[in-house]
């Protein structure tokens, strides 16, 4: 799990009880950077591997990730 845990962008919070807010704002922080990374990877498919069918699977898994982090959004509002 170490190894793992020194590769990932998005960090645990070991220990840590936020309230509901706080805790809907880092989910929200999570996917937005699984998002950020997705569009990095689809861009890279794309331009220097010329793999359309990767690019298009990695582009629904951010759709997914776009819904929910919007979804996350409208709890914050």
């Amino acid at each position: 799990m170490k190894e793992f845990l020194e590769q990932t962008a998005i960090k645990e919070a070991a220990g840590k009880y936020p309230a509901r807010a706080d805790m809907i704002k880092e989910l929200l922080h999570d996917h937005e950077t699984i998002i950020k990374a997705l569009r990095k990877a689809i861009d890279d498919c794309d331009e220097k591997y010329n793999d359309s069918g990767t690019a298009y699977f990695l582009t629904g898994l951010m759709e997914e990730h776009e819904t929910i982090a919007w979804t996350l959004r409208r709890y914050l509002n």
